[in-house]
């Protein structure tokens, strides 16, 4: 086998471990944060925070296009292109984080207190956790132009070890979950949040 098919075999190898960690971990987890929350807060968190996560699909497509573009540069092999590339991709997912955080503040803010059927001792609770997952969405936002050069440079390994170093973070946050005994949904968003 030449030594591009090793690359590609490599690669391809590492991306599916990736895939089959961070599937059996996230579903150990999901269990954990189920036991730990209850059947409401868990409730509260995926449909509070769900909102966000949403539109986390957007990253994909953003991450996709930043590559592509973070790829065309590394292939003329122009120095100055590479940098530059990558600096308007950053201004152009802060620009992006400001439309979010304008609508999400706003529109999403009146949706979630207006719409959504919550418990009225979890209101409080509701909106925290609406404020950590927006925050966590932005950061995730800002990485996007990273992972697409990671991902166009074909460092592979190195995505596999962040998204599976992600994965045991959530689990450890699971677990120390378990060791308070009141506010665990504030809790866990902050953490996810602290985490991304």
């Amino acid at each position: 086998m030449n030594k591009g098919g090793k690359h590609i075999a490599k690669n391809t190898v590492i991306l599916y471990l990736r895939m089959m960690v961070t599937m059996l971990v996230t579903l150990y987890t999901s269990r954990i944060i189920l036991e730990s929350l209850g059947i409401e807060d868990y409730g509260i968190y995926n449909v509070v925070g769900g909102v966000v996560t949403l539109f986390s699909f957007i990253n994909g497509a953003m991450t996709s296009a930043t590559q592509r573009y973070i790829t065309f540069a590394i292939g003329k092999g122009d120095a100055i292109e590479l940098p530059k590339v990558f600096s308007i991709s950053l201004l152009s997912h802060f620009s992006i984080i400001a439309i979010v955080l304008l609508f999400s503040e706003t529109i999403g803010l009146w949706f979630l207190n207006s719409y959504i059927s919550i418990p009225n001792g979890k209101i409080v609770e509701a909106n925290l956790v609406y404020q950590f997952s927006i925050l966590a969405f932005c950061f995730q936002i800002i990485k996007v132009p990273y992972d697409a050069n990671i991902i166009a440079q074909e460092k592979m390994s190195i995505y596999a070890y962040v998204s599976i170093a992600e994965v045991i973070m959530k689990l450890c946050i699971a677990f120390l979950l378990q060791l308070f005994f009141s506010d665990r949904l504030v809790l866990y968003a902050f953490l996810i949040f602290f985490s991304s």
